[in-house]
């Protein structure tokens, strides 16, 4: 969910970028009871930074680096949302087709028909998860398998008429790029998204056999760090199940601002409002992403993410082209909005001082 959290840009107070953003997510990790963080900071197309710090688990005494991959919860979804997208380029998925379309059995609701970007704007209907369901330990075989312990329950809303974030709408679009395209969804995301943008650590979280060199799942727990659930994210892989890389999500952001991923045409399509009627839905929603146009800043994408032992925060501040992200290891992180924003500051100036350097001198 969109946290309207845009602080003043801080500023970094030494032209070493890589030495302060160090020193800076060092001290992170002291003060906040973080046991691993992984960050970055891309400016103008260019990865100025990445860094970790801390324990990649805490047991092992495993020393997190930036090629460690953290769960990134929800921001999965701008990945499965850029997929849809391609595919949509492609003429495997159409935006304004039903459902049924791609999944003949997936049930009609009588309160109207289902759209691909419906989904896509959390304008479906689809309820979120309930109760337990999120940290469940049921591994499901395929986004389709997935879809059938919440296909039948009651829609929210006839479809497109409203806005109600849901991370079981992504599992639909999951659903419906196999269905598409032919494929199981990891080897979509792969050939959608992660091989083209050069996303070398990313795939999905396979606990509770996850892959070697995995952050572990922490929380925090009466003032003590403690392992968290290792809960099975099948049931939501393309909304809440990815596992990546600071530099990766980082890389991912450049592909799609540069035109590797998608065209002009599409991103404006993914940055736009959900309405109805002509009437804005949601002011901060996207696709996959929450967009706000701030009257200082410009326009600002952003993706916050929480599982159970994770907390993410991509931010990009596209007018300035500056993007940071950062990636933990522990659940429920409150001050990760400052963290970032603090990191898009030292961007900011990084930049600032590059122009300075480069400026032509001023005529005698």
């Amino acid at each position: 969910l969109f946290v309207c959290a845009v602080l003043p840009l801080a500023t970094a107070k030494s032209a070493d970028l890589a030495e302060q953003a160090d020193a800076f997510i060092q001290e992170a990790i002291e003060t906040h009871q973080i046991p691993a963080i992984s960050a970055g900071i891309l400016v103008d197309g260019k990865i100025l930074w990445t860094g970790a710090a801390g324990f990649s688990n805490l047991e092992t005494r495993e020393p997190a680096t930036s090629e460690t991959p953290f769960r990134i919860a929800s921001i999965s979804k701008v990945l499965t949302a850029t997929a849809v997208l391609r595919a949509s380029e492609q003429d495997k998925v159409d935006l304004q087709a039903a459902v049924q379309l791609y999944l003949p059995d997936y049930p009609l609701s009588k309160k109207g028909e289902i759209k691909i970007e419906h989904l896509l704007l959390h304008t479906s209907g689809i309820r979120h998860s309930k109760g337990k369901e999120s940290r469940s330990l049921e591994h499901y075989a395929s986004q389709r398998d997935a879809c059938r312990l919440f296909e039948k329950r009651r829609l929210a809303f006839t479809p497109g008429t409203k806005y109600r974030y849901s991370s079981y709408g992504y599992t639909v679009l999951g659903a419906i790029l196999e269905s598409a395209d032919g494929d199981d969804f990891e080897s979509l995301m792969r050939r959608y998204v992660w091989e083209p943008a050069g996303m070398n650590h990313t795939g999905l979280d396979r606990r509770p056999s996850k892959t070697a060199g995995d952050a572990s799942l922490d929380q925090i727990e009466k003032g003590r760090v403690v392992p968290d659930v290792e809960n099975d994210l099948s049931l939501i892989y393309p909304g809440g199940g990815m596992v990546s890389t600071a530099a990766d999500l980082l890389r991912f952001v450049d592909a799609v601002e540069n035109g590797t991923l998608l065209s002009e045409e599409s991103l404006e399509t993914m940055l736009k409002h959900p309405s109805y009627k002509g009437k804005v839905l949601d002011e901060h929603a996207g696709m996959g992403w929450n967009v706000w146009n701030h009257e200082k800043h410009g326009m600002i994408l952003s993706r916050v993410g929480g599982q159970s032992g994770a907390s993410a925060l991509l931010v990009s501040y596209r007018d300035k082209g500056v993007t940071a992200v950062v990636l933990t290891n522990v659940a429920r992180l409150d001050p990760i909005w400052e963290l970032v924003n603090t990191l898009i500051g030292m961007g900011v100036e990084a930049k600032q001082e590059n122009a300075a350097r480069t400026a032509p001198p001023l005529a005698p």
